[in-house]
């Protein structure tokens, strides 16, 4: 496994993957009602947060530095992507010398960085990558948040009736089901289904190291 040190440059104005509207139209909360902004903000904060270390990276755009060693390639995999070409302020092999942009080529997508010719290390790239949040980030990372708040706020709800059978009002009652209790022995239930969809929209988006 290659040595990468990151150094953050300039760290980003936001790391929250969602806003406040979008999560306020997830859990079916009139824009005007403010009575939860604070538990919201609480919500995207955690589940932003828990998003990105389920993807061993950060999606936030920043400038940084990442110095390469012990590469078994002529590639690095940027940690911070998508990243433009223009974007990348330079590339240095060893440390000090500049390699010209001829000698290299970026798969933007991707943040794949191929150098070609010889090379030296340390391998030293200055560069800004990553997205412009909340509202530049893929649907799919938007998604995978509103399932944990979705799920969050489901788990919140149930255990508040938890203990609650029925309810009785003059001549009228309510009785209460749990419609998971059928499934709590088995392994499945929405919990499993919730985190089998958060799993398949983050691996597109998950850092490997290599």
């Amino acid at each position: 496994m290659a040595d990468r040190i990151i150094k953050i440059i300039t760290p980003a104005d936001s790391f929250d993957l969602l806003t406040k509207e979008e999560v306020k139209l997830a859990l079916s909360i009139a824009d005007s009602d403010t009575s939860h902004d604070a538990l919201i903000d609480q919500l995207i904060d955690s589940y932003s947060d828990m998003v990105s270390e389920l993807c061993n990276r950060v999606f936030a755009k920043e400038k940084l530095s990442e110095t390469w060693r012990y590469l078994q390639s002529n590639r690095v995999f940027l940690s911070h992507w998508p990243v433009k070409t223009a974007d990348i302020e330079s590339v240095e092999s060893p440390r000090g010398t500049i390699i010209p942009t001829t000698d290299w080529e970026l798969e933007e997508g991707s943040g794949k960085l191929s150098l070609w010719g010889s090379r030296a290390e340390p391998i030293v790239v200055t560069y800004t990558g990553g997205f412009v949040l909340p509202d530049d980030a893929p649907d799919a990372l938007k998604q995978a948040c509103v399932l944990l708040v979705q799920y969050d706020r489901s788990q919140a709800q149930r255990q508040a009736t938890s203990g609650i059978r029925s309810i009785s009002h003059k001549s009228a009652r309510v009785m209460f089901f749990d419609p998971n209790q059928g499934s709590r022995g088995g392994g499945g239930g929405p919990g499993s289904t919730a985190a089998d969809a958060v799993h398949n929209l983050l691996m597109h988006y998950t850092r490997l190291e290599v």
